[in-house]
Protein backbone atom coordinates (compact mmCIF):
# COMPACT_ATOMS: atom_id res chain seq x y z
CA UNK A 1 0.00 0.00 0.00
CA UNK A 2 1.40 3.52 -0.84
CA UNK A 3 2.41 5.64 2.15
CA UNK A 4 -0.55 8.37 3.67
CA UNK A 5 2.13 11.13 2.87
CA UNK A 6 -0.57 13.54 4.25
CA UNK A 7 -0.67 11.68 7.26
CA UNK A 8 3.42 11.51 7.62
CA UNK A 9 3.37 15.21 7.00
CA UNK A 10 0.99 16.48 9.64
CA UNK A 11 3.05 13.64 12.50
CA UNK A 12 5.70 15.07 11.56
CA UNK A 13 5.12 18.49 11.55
CA UNK A 14 3.59 17.46 15.18
CA UNK A 15 6.74 15.49 16.43
CA UNK A 16 9.08 14.64 13.79
CA UNK A 17 11.22 12.12 16.03
CA UNK A 18 8.18 10.27 16.77
CA UNK A 19 7.24 10.37 13.18
CA UNK A 20 10.84 9.56 11.76
CA UNK A 21 10.94 6.33 14.20
CA UNK A 22 7.66 5.31 13.75
CA UNK A 23 7.51 5.45 9.93
CA UNK A 24 10.83 3.13 9.84
CA UNK A 25 7.61 0.23 10.33
CA UNK A 26 6.13 1.07 7.06
CA UNK A 27 9.56 0.04 5.36
CA UNK A 28 9.87 -4.00 4.63
CA UNK A 29 13.44 -4.87 6.07
CA UNK A 30 13.33 -9.20 4.84
CA UNK A 31 11.98 -10.62 1.95
CA UNK A 32 12.91 -11.27 -1.68
CA UNK A 33 10.29 -8.26 -3.25
CA UNK A 34 12.11 -6.94 -6.01
CA UNK A 35 14.43 -7.44 -9.00
CA UNK A 36 15.84 -4.68 -11.45
CA UNK A 37 13.88 -4.59 -14.66
CA UNK A 38 15.49 -3.56 -17.83
CA UNK A 39 14.90 0.03 -18.20
CA UNK A 40 18.60 1.05 -18.80
CA UNK A 41 19.36 4.04 -21.13
CA UNK A 42 21.64 6.52 -21.33
CA UNK A 43 21.12 10.61 -21.28
CA UNK A 44 21.96 12.10 -25.07
CA UNK A 45 24.23 15.04 -22.89
CA UNK A 46 26.22 12.34 -21.66
CA UNK A 47 26.26 10.16 -24.56
CA UNK A 48 27.80 13.32 -26.62
CA UNK A 49 30.44 13.89 -23.72
CA UNK A 50 31.63 10.38 -24.43
CA UNK A 51 31.68 10.48 -27.50
CA UNK A 52 33.26 14.16 -27.56
CA UNK A 53 36.16 13.05 -25.04
CA UNK A 54 37.37 10.28 -27.81
CA UNK A 55 37.65 12.75 -30.48
CA UNK A 56 39.47 15.69 -28.61
CA UNK A 57 42.25 12.77 -27.86
CA UNK A 58 41.98 11.59 -31.01
CA UNK A 59 42.85 15.05 -32.39
CA UNK A 60 45.56 15.62 -29.78
CA UNK A 61 44.14 17.43 -26.75
CA UNK A 62 44.58 16.06 -23.28
CA UNK A 63 42.67 16.05 -21.46
CA UNK A 64 42.28 18.04 -17.85
CA UNK A 65 39.98 18.27 -15.01
CA UNK A 66 39.50 21.94 -13.89
CA UNK A 67 38.64 23.63 -10.55
CA UNK A 68 35.31 24.60 -9.71
CA UNK A 69 36.10 27.68 -8.15
CA UNK A 70 37.25 31.35 -9.00
CA UNK A 71 38.67 33.56 -6.52
CA UNK A 72 37.02 36.80 -7.47
CA UNK A 73 39.92 38.59 -8.19
CA UNK A 74 41.03 36.23 -11.27
CA UNK A 75 37.75 37.72 -12.98
CA UNK A 76 39.20 41.37 -12.82
CA UNK A 77 42.51 40.12 -13.91
CA UNK A 78 41.10 38.57 -16.66
CA UNK A 79 38.13 41.07 -17.83
CA UNK A 80 39.96 44.28 -16.37
CA UNK A 81 36.93 46.97 -16.00
CA UNK A 82 34.56 44.87 -18.19
CA UNK A 83 34.88 42.58 -14.56
CA UNK A 84 31.76 44.60 -12.66
CA UNK A 85 29.63 43.61 -15.42
CA UNK A 86 30.54 39.65 -15.70
CA UNK A 87 30.53 39.69 -11.58
CA UNK A 88 26.88 40.15 -11.77
CA UNK A 89 26.14 36.63 -13.87
CA UNK A 90 28.19 34.87 -10.73
CA UNK A 91 27.30 32.54 -7.87
CA UNK A 92 29.02 33.72 -4.99
CA UNK A 93 29.64 30.94 -2.17
CA UNK A 94 28.38 31.16 1.36
CA UNK A 95 28.96 29.53 4.42
CA UNK A 96 27.62 29.52 7.78
CA UNK A 97 29.44 30.57 10.37
CA UNK A 98 29.70 28.17 13.37
CA UNK A 99 28.44 30.01 16.60
CA UNK A 100 29.46 30.20 20.25
CA UNK A 101 27.18 28.11 22.18
CA UNK A 102 26.82 28.85 25.82
CA UNK A 103 25.35 26.50 28.56
CA UNK A 104 23.38 28.47 31.04
CA UNK A 105 21.36 27.17 33.73
CA UNK A 106 18.39 27.37 31.53
CA UNK A 107 19.60 25.28 29.15
CA UNK A 108 20.73 22.54 31.97
CA UNK A 109 17.03 22.49 33.25
CA UNK A 110 16.12 21.81 30.08
CA UNK A 111 18.32 19.65 29.54
CA UNK A 112 17.01 17.75 32.66
CA UNK A 113 13.56 17.73 31.75
CA UNK A 114 14.43 15.34 28.50
CA UNK A 115 16.96 13.06 30.59
CA UNK A 116 16.55 14.03 34.14
CA UNK A 117 19.33 12.37 35.58
CA UNK A 118 21.79 14.27 32.87
CA UNK A 119 24.88 15.35 34.41
CA UNK A 120 27.58 15.53 31.70
CA UNK A 121 27.99 19.33 31.79
CA UNK A 122 31.68 19.63 31.34
CA UNK A 123 31.65 17.12 28.65
CA UNK A 124 29.06 18.88 26.75
CA UNK A 125 30.56 22.35 27.45
CA UNK A 126 33.49 20.37 25.27
CA UNK A 127 31.89 18.94 22.23
CA UNK A 128 30.52 22.54 21.74
CA UNK A 129 34.10 24.02 21.84
CA UNK A 130 35.59 21.41 19.74
CA UNK A 131 32.55 21.94 17.34
CA UNK A 132 33.19 25.86 17.14
CA UNK A 133 37.05 25.16 16.48
CA UNK A 134 35.52 22.86 13.62
CA UNK A 135 37.18 19.57 15.41
CA UNK A 136 33.74 17.92 14.96
CA UNK A 137 31.94 18.08 11.84
CA UNK A 138 28.00 19.54 11.86
CA UNK A 139 26.85 15.92 10.66
CA UNK A 140 28.50 14.05 13.15
CA UNK A 141 27.72 16.32 15.93
CA UNK A 142 24.63 14.05 16.89
CA UNK A 143 26.39 11.12 16.93
CA UNK A 144 29.64 12.92 19.33
CA UNK A 145 26.36 13.50 21.02
CA UNK A 146 25.30 9.59 21.37
CA UNK A 147 28.74 8.60 21.98
CA UNK A 148 30.27 10.83 24.60
CA UNK A 149 27.24 11.49 26.41
CA UNK A 150 25.78 8.08 26.45
CA UNK A 151 22.30 9.53 25.70
CA UNK A 152 19.87 7.70 23.12
CA UNK A 153 19.67 9.31 19.45
CA UNK A 154 16.54 10.64 19.90
CA UNK A 155 17.47 12.34 23.14
CA UNK A 156 20.41 14.04 20.76
CA UNK A 157 18.10 15.31 18.65
CA UNK A 158 15.46 16.70 20.88
CA UNK A 159 18.55 18.62 23.23
CA UNK A 160 19.64 20.06 19.51
CA UNK A 161 16.14 20.90 17.95
CA UNK A 162 14.53 22.59 21.01
CA UNK A 163 17.56 23.48 23.67
CA UNK A 164 19.69 25.03 21.72
CA UNK A 165 17.77 27.21 18.31
CA UNK A 166 21.03 29.33 17.40
CA UNK A 167 22.24 26.33 15.56
CA UNK A 168 19.01 27.14 13.07
CA UNK A 169 19.34 30.61 13.20
CA UNK A 170 22.98 31.19 11.67
CA UNK A 171 22.39 33.27 8.36
CA UNK A 172 25.27 32.30 5.70
CA UNK A 173 28.38 34.75 4.89
CA UNK A 174 29.11 35.24 1.47
CA UNK A 175 33.11 35.33 0.31
CA UNK A 176 34.36 36.19 -2.58
CA UNK A 177 34.58 33.09 -4.11
CA UNK A 178 32.51 31.67 -7.15
CA UNK A 179 31.13 29.21 -9.30
CA UNK A 180 32.88 29.07 -12.58
CA UNK A 181 30.83 30.71 -14.91
CA UNK A 182 33.31 29.64 -18.09
CA UNK A 183 36.20 27.61 -17.92
CA UNK A 184 38.43 30.87 -19.43
CA UNK A 185 38.24 31.87 -15.62
CA UNK A 186 40.73 28.18 -14.78
CA UNK A 187 42.25 28.21 -17.93
CA UNK A 188 44.83 31.30 -16.99
CA UNK A 189 45.23 30.15 -14.16
CA UNK A 190 45.95 26.17 -14.90
CA UNK A 191 47.89 27.42 -18.00
CA UNK A 192 50.28 29.85 -15.83
CA UNK A 193 50.97 26.80 -13.87
CA UNK A 194 51.53 24.57 -16.67
CA UNK A 195 53.92 26.66 -19.06
CA UNK A 196 56.58 26.44 -16.25
CA UNK A 197 56.91 22.90 -16.42
CA UNK A 198 55.45 21.13 -20.17
CA UNK A 199 56.97 21.59 -23.10
CA UNK A 200 55.04 23.62 -25.90
CA UNK A 201 52.75 23.18 -27.92
CA UNK A 202 49.94 22.96 -24.67
CA UNK A 203 46.22 21.11 -26.06
CA UNK A 204 44.33 20.69 -23.81
CA UNK A 205 40.73 20.20 -23.28
CA UNK A 206 37.72 19.64 -20.57
CA UNK A 207 34.40 19.44 -20.76
CA UNK A 208 32.59 20.31 -16.92
CA UNK A 209 29.93 22.28 -16.09
CA UNK A 210 29.89 26.03 -15.70
CA UNK A 211 27.20 28.13 -13.42
CA UNK A 212 25.34 31.22 -14.58
CA UNK A 213 23.00 33.38 -12.71
CA UNK A 214 20.48 33.69 -15.67
CA UNK A 215 17.87 36.44 -14.87
CA UNK A 216 14.96 33.83 -15.77
CA UNK A 217 14.95 30.01 -16.94
CA UNK A 218 13.34 29.05 -19.90
CA UNK A 219 13.83 27.26 -23.27
CA UNK A 220 17.30 28.20 -24.03
CA UNK A 221 18.54 29.09 -20.53
CA UNK A 222 19.66 27.49 -17.39
CA UNK A 223 21.72 28.09 -14.40
CA UNK A 224 24.12 25.00 -15.24
CA UNK A 225 25.09 23.97 -18.48
CA UNK A 226 28.02 21.91 -19.79
CA UNK A 227 30.62 23.05 -21.70
CA UNK A 228 33.78 21.33 -24.07
CA UNK A 229 36.72 23.75 -24.00
CA UNK A 230 39.78 23.61 -25.37
CA UNK A 231 43.16 25.78 -25.60
CA UNK A 232 46.08 25.70 -27.23
CA UNK A 233 49.25 27.49 -26.30
CA UNK A 234 52.14 27.53 -29.02
CA UNK A 235 55.01 29.95 -29.74
CA UNK A 236 53.64 30.79 -33.00
CA UNK A 237 49.87 30.12 -34.46
CA UNK A 238 47.61 32.57 -36.80
CA UNK A 239 43.78 33.45 -36.50
CA UNK A 240 43.59 31.66 -39.45
CA UNK A 241 44.59 28.45 -37.67
CA UNK A 242 42.33 29.25 -34.91
CA UNK A 243 39.58 28.98 -36.84
CA UNK A 244 40.74 26.30 -38.97
CA UNK A 245 40.87 24.02 -35.70
CA UNK A 246 37.34 24.97 -34.49
CA UNK A 247 36.46 23.82 -37.92
CA UNK A 248 37.77 20.34 -37.40
CA UNK A 249 36.35 19.86 -34.19
CA UNK A 250 33.34 21.05 -35.95
CA UNK A 251 33.66 17.77 -38.65
CA UNK A 252 34.58 15.47 -35.84
CA UNK A 253 31.34 15.65 -33.77
CA UNK A 254 28.79 15.37 -36.15
CA UNK A 255 28.87 18.99 -38.38
CA UNK A 256 30.76 19.13 -41.38
CA UNK A 257 28.94 21.70 -42.48
CA UNK A 258 29.72 25.20 -40.59
CA UNK A 259 31.47 28.63 -40.54
CA UNK A 260 33.25 30.89 -38.65
CA UNK A 261 32.50 34.45 -37.98
CA UNK A 262 34.54 37.25 -36.25
CA UNK A 263 31.89 38.80 -33.49
CA UNK A 264 31.65 42.71 -33.74
CA UNK A 265 31.86 43.34 -29.97
CA UNK A 266 34.94 41.28 -28.42
CA UNK A 267 34.87 39.79 -24.74
CA UNK A 268 37.66 42.07 -22.73
CA UNK A 269 40.09 38.58 -22.06
CA UNK A 270 40.02 38.03 -25.74
CA UNK A 271 42.03 40.53 -28.01
CA UNK A 272 40.37 42.81 -30.06
CA UNK A 273 38.95 41.70 -33.37
CA UNK A 274 40.07 37.91 -32.66
CA UNK A 275 37.08 36.56 -31.24
CA UNK A 276 34.65 34.75 -33.18
CA UNK A 277 31.59 32.56 -33.34
CA UNK A 278 31.14 29.27 -35.37
CA UNK A 279 28.02 27.98 -36.54
CA UNK A 280 26.24 24.99 -37.81
CA UNK A 281 23.23 24.30 -39.97
CA UNK A 282 20.08 22.65 -38.20
CA UNK A 283 19.55 19.82 -39.78
CA UNK A 284 15.53 20.26 -39.87
CA UNK A 285 15.20 23.72 -40.01
CA UNK A 286 18.06 25.04 -42.58
CA UNK A 287 18.92 27.48 -39.67
CA UNK A 288 22.26 28.48 -38.77
CA UNK A 289 22.37 28.54 -34.68
CA UNK A 290 25.98 29.38 -32.93
CA UNK A 291 27.43 26.45 -30.80
CA UNK A 292 30.82 28.08 -30.23
CA UNK A 293 32.27 31.15 -29.31
CA UNK A 294 36.73 31.19 -29.22
CA UNK A 295 39.53 33.82 -30.16
CA UNK A 296 42.78 34.51 -28.97
CA UNK A 297 43.04 35.36 -25.17
CA UNK A 298 44.38 39.11 -24.87
CA UNK A 299 47.97 39.39 -24.23
CA UNK A 300 47.22 41.93 -21.35
CA UNK A 301 45.29 39.45 -19.41
CA UNK A 302 47.73 36.20 -20.27
CA UNK A 303 50.60 38.77 -18.91
CA UNK A 304 48.73 38.88 -15.51
CA UNK A 305 49.85 35.39 -15.35
CA UNK A 306 52.96 35.58 -16.65
CA UNK A 307 52.08 33.51 -19.97
CA UNK A 308 54.28 35.23 -23.13
CA UNK A 309 52.91 33.19 -25.86
CA UNK A 310 49.42 33.19 -27.67
CA UNK A 311 46.72 31.06 -26.56
CA UNK A 312 43.88 29.88 -28.69
CA UNK A 313 40.30 29.15 -26.66
CA UNK A 314 36.86 28.08 -27.57
CA UNK A 315 34.17 26.75 -26.28
CA UNK A 316 30.90 24.71 -27.46
CA UNK A 317 27.74 24.19 -25.42
CA UNK A 318 27.07 20.72 -24.95
CA UNK A 319 23.24 21.09 -24.42
CA UNK A 320 22.96 23.28 -27.59
CA UNK A 321 24.81 21.15 -29.61
CA UNK A 322 22.76 17.75 -28.21
CA UNK A 323 19.28 20.17 -29.09
CA UNK A 324 20.39 20.24 -32.51
CA UNK A 325 21.58 16.40 -32.83
CA UNK A 326 18.10 15.56 -30.94
CA UNK A 327 16.32 18.19 -32.65
CA UNK A 328 14.39 19.05 -28.87
CA UNK A 329 13.34 22.85 -28.86
CA UNK A 330 13.67 23.24 -25.29
CA UNK A 331 16.52 22.60 -23.83
CA UNK A 332 14.82 22.56 -20.03
CA UNK A 333 13.26 18.93 -22.05
CA UNK A 334 16.47 17.99 -23.02
CA UNK A 335 18.34 18.32 -19.59
CA UNK A 336 15.12 17.63 -17.17
CA UNK A 337 12.66 15.98 -19.03
CA UNK A 338 11.25 14.57 -15.47
CA UNK A 339 10.30 18.24 -14.98
CA UNK A 340 9.49 19.61 -18.81
CA UNK A 341 9.05 16.63 -20.83
CA UNK A 342 4.94 16.60 -22.15
CA UNK A 343 3.21 14.78 -19.87
CA UNK A 344 -0.70 14.54 -19.55
CA UNK A 345 -3.18 13.84 -16.49
CA UNK A 346 -6.28 12.53 -15.96
CA UNK A 347 -9.23 14.60 -14.26
CA UNK A 348 -9.14 12.10 -11.61
CA UNK A 349 -5.03 12.73 -11.36
CA UNK A 350 -5.45 16.83 -11.53
CA UNK A 351 -8.37 16.24 -8.54
CA UNK A 352 -5.67 13.86 -6.76
CA UNK A 353 -3.25 16.45 -6.75
CA UNK A 354 -5.33 19.47 -5.46
CA UNK A 355 -4.78 19.77 -1.62
CA UNK A 356 -5.12 21.39 1.18
CA UNK A 357 -1.95 24.27 1.86
CA UNK A 358 -2.31 24.33 5.29
CA UNK A 359 -3.46 21.50 7.69
CA UNK A 360 -4.39 21.45 11.81
CA UNK A 361 -1.34 19.19 13.29
CA UNK A 362 -2.99 18.55 16.38
CA UNK A 363 -6.34 16.53 17.56
CA UNK A 364 -7.48 19.86 19.36
CA UNK A 365 -6.84 21.62 15.98
CA UNK A 366 -8.75 18.82 13.75
CA UNK A 367 -11.51 19.81 16.35
CA UNK A 368 -11.35 23.21 15.47
CA UNK A 369 -11.57 22.80 12.22
CA UNK A 370 -14.63 20.26 12.40
CA UNK A 371 -16.40 22.87 15.11
CA UNK A 372 -16.07 25.42 12.09
CA UNK A 373 -17.40 23.84 9.70
CA UNK A 374 -20.93 22.12 11.62
CA UNK A 375 -21.18 25.86 12.88
CA UNK A 376 -21.04 27.84 9.55
CA UNK A 377 -23.13 25.01 7.75
CA UNK A 378 -25.87 24.50 10.65
CA UNK A 379 -25.96 28.85 10.69
CA UNK A 380 -25.39 29.36 7.38
CA UNK A 381 -29.01 30.78 6.88
CA UNK A 382 -28.96 33.49 9.87
CA UNK A 383 -29.04 36.99 8.95
CA UNK A 384 -26.34 39.34 10.14
CA UNK A 385 -24.82 41.14 12.04
CA UNK A 386 -24.30 37.74 14.11
CA UNK A 387 -21.58 35.82 15.54
CA UNK A 388 -21.64 32.74 16.88
CA UNK A 389 -19.34 30.75 19.25
CA UNK A 390 -17.97 27.48 17.19
CA UNK A 391 -15.85 25.92 19.96
CA UNK A 392 -14.19 26.57 23.05
CA UNK A 393 -11.57 24.43 25.36
CA UNK A 394 -8.59 24.56 26.54
CA UNK A 395 -5.34 24.50 24.86
CA UNK A 396 -1.66 24.31 26.16
CA UNK A 397 -3.60 25.53 30.05
CA UNK A 398 -5.17 28.54 27.88
CA UNK A 399 -8.94 28.96 27.35
CA UNK A 400 -9.94 29.04 23.70
CA UNK A 401 -12.63 30.58 22.22
CA UNK A 402 -13.44 30.72 18.37
CA UNK A 403 -16.01 32.00 16.45
CA UNK A 404 -17.50 32.46 12.73
CA UNK A 405 -18.73 36.06 12.35
CA UNK A 406 -20.60 38.19 9.91
CA UNK A 407 -20.34 42.56 10.59
CA UNK A 408 -22.13 43.21 7.18
CA UNK A 409 -25.81 44.12 7.63
CA UNK A 410 -28.77 42.42 6.57
CA UNK A 411 -26.73 39.55 5.11
CA UNK A 412 -26.40 35.83 6.07
CA UNK A 413 -23.67 34.12 8.15
CA UNK A 414 -22.14 32.56 4.83
CA UNK A 415 -21.99 34.20 1.58
CA UNK A 416 -22.99 32.18 -1.79
CA UNK A 417 -19.60 30.87 -2.79
CA UNK A 418 -18.58 29.28 0.57
CA UNK A 419 -19.71 25.75 0.56
CA UNK A 420 -18.93 24.99 -2.94
CA UNK A 421 -17.15 22.54 -4.32
CA UNK A 422 -13.95 21.66 -6.12
CA UNK A 423 -14.32 19.86 -9.44
CA UNK A 424 -12.28 18.91 -12.47
CA UNK A 425 -13.80 18.13 -16.19
CA UNK A 426 -11.53 17.61 -19.32
CA UNK A 427 -8.35 19.44 -17.49
CA UNK A 428 -10.04 22.11 -15.49
CA UNK A 429 -10.39 23.10 -12.46
CA UNK A 430 -13.64 24.72 -11.09
CA UNK A 431 -15.28 26.04 -8.01
CA UNK A 432 -19.13 24.69 -8.21
CA UNK A 433 -22.18 25.74 -5.77
CA UNK A 434 -22.70 22.34 -3.53
CA UNK A 435 -26.23 21.41 -5.22
CA UNK A 436 -24.51 21.14 -9.00
CA UNK A 437 -23.07 18.41 -10.36
CA UNK A 438 -20.77 17.98 -13.16
CA UNK A 439 -22.08 15.35 -15.53
CA UNK A 440 -18.82 13.60 -16.47
CA UNK A 441 -16.71 15.66 -14.29
CA UNK A 442 -14.29 13.79 -11.12
CA UNK A 443 -15.73 15.75 -7.62
CA UNK A 444 -12.03 15.80 -5.71
CA UNK A 445 -14.37 16.18 -2.19
CA UNK A 446 -12.42 19.45 -1.38
CA UNK A 447 -14.63 22.45 -0.23
CA UNK A 448 -13.79 26.15 -0.03
CA UNK A 449 -15.30 26.14 3.46
CA UNK A 450 -13.21 23.00 4.60
CA UNK A 451 -10.09 24.71 3.44
CA UNK A 452 -10.71 27.64 5.55
CA UNK A 453 -11.52 26.24 8.11
CA UNK A 454 -8.44 23.69 7.89
CA UNK A 455 -5.93 27.15 7.53
CA UNK A 456 -7.78 29.21 10.74
CA UNK A 457 -7.09 26.08 13.13
CA UNK A 458 -3.67 25.35 11.92
CA UNK A 459 -2.82 29.37 12.56
CA UNK A 460 -4.92 29.28 16.15
CA UNK A 461 -1.83 26.51 16.65
CA UNK A 462 0.97 28.49 15.04
CA UNK A 463 0.14 31.73 16.92
CA UNK A 464 -0.60 30.03 20.63
CA UNK A 465 3.19 28.63 20.04
CA UNK A 466 4.04 31.98 19.45
CA UNK A 467 2.25 33.40 22.05
CA UNK A 468 -0.35 35.53 19.97
CA UNK A 469 -3.65 36.21 22.30
CA UNK A 470 -6.28 36.95 19.39
CA UNK A 471 -6.69 36.63 15.69
CA UNK A 472 -9.18 37.43 12.40
CA UNK A 473 -9.58 35.30 9.05
CA UNK A 474 -11.82 37.08 7.14
CA UNK A 475 -12.06 36.11 3.18
CA UNK A 476 -14.32 37.88 1.14
CA UNK A 477 -14.24 37.52 -2.79
CA UNK A 478 -11.98 34.44 -4.02
CA UNK A 479 -9.99 35.00 -7.09
CA UNK A 480 -7.33 32.46 -6.69
CA UNK A 481 -7.50 28.97 -5.38
CA UNK A 482 -4.46 30.29 -2.35
CA UNK A 483 -7.38 32.60 -0.73
CA UNK A 484 -8.95 29.43 -0.34
CA UNK A 485 -6.01 27.31 1.42
CA UNK A 486 -5.85 25.20 -1.91
CA UNK A 487 -2.90 24.12 -3.88
CA UNK A 488 -1.70 21.87 -6.72
CA UNK A 489 1.58 19.94 -7.94
CA UNK A 490 4.04 22.57 -10.03
CA UNK A 491 3.76 20.03 -12.81
CA UNK A 492 0.29 19.76 -13.09
CA UNK A 493 -0.07 23.54 -12.76
CA UNK A 494 2.29 23.73 -15.96
CA UNK A 495 0.20 20.92 -17.43
CA UNK A 496 -2.74 23.05 -17.08
CA UNK A 497 -1.50 25.93 -17.91
CA UNK A 498 0.16 24.68 -21.32
CA UNK A 499 -2.72 23.10 -22.69
CA UNK A 500 -4.57 26.51 -22.00
CA UNK A 501 -6.96 25.26 -19.37
CA UNK A 502 -8.71 27.16 -16.72
CA UNK A 503 -9.01 27.38 -13.46
CA UNK A 504 -12.17 28.82 -11.91
CA UNK A 505 -12.59 29.23 -8.11
CA UNK A 506 -14.17 32.64 -8.09
CA UNK A 507 -17.06 33.58 -5.97
CA UNK A 508 -18.24 35.62 -3.24
CA UNK A 509 -17.15 33.94 -0.13
CA UNK A 510 -17.34 36.28 2.51
CA UNK A 511 -16.63 34.12 5.64
CA UNK A 512 -15.30 35.87 8.97
CA UNK A 513 -13.32 33.49 11.80
CA UNK A 514 -11.42 34.65 15.26
CA UNK A 515 -10.16 32.91 18.13
CA UNK A 516 -9.36 35.13 21.03
CA UNK A 517 -7.55 33.75 24.81
CA UNK A 518 -10.43 34.46 26.78
CA UNK A 519 -8.16 33.56 30.46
Amino acid sequence: MPFDTEKIKRESKRDYEKAWKDTRDLLLLDGNYFELHHKGHSHPIHDFISEARKKMITLGFEELELPMFVEEDHIYKQYGPEAALILDRLFYLAGLPRPDIGISNEKITAIKEIIPDFQQIDILKKIFRDYKKGEIESDDLIETFIEELAIEESDASLIIDKIFPELKALKPIPTRTTLRSHTTALWFIVLGELIKKKKLPLQYFSICKKFRREQKIDATHLYDSNTLSLVILAEKISLQDCRKVASEICNQIGFETNRTEIKKATSKYYAPQTEFEIFVEHPKTKEWIEIGDGGFYSPVSLSQYNIPYPVFNIGFGVERICMIKTEIEDIRKLVYPYFYEDISFSDEEIGASIRYKNIPLTEKGIEIKKAIIESAINNKDKMSPIEIKAWEGMIKEKKIEVYIWERDANVKLLGPASLNKIWVKDGEILGLSPDKILEGGFNTGKTYLEGIASEMAYNIEIMLDQEKKDHEHRIKMCYRASEVNLELDDIVLEFIHSRQKKIDIRGPVFIGLSFKVSN
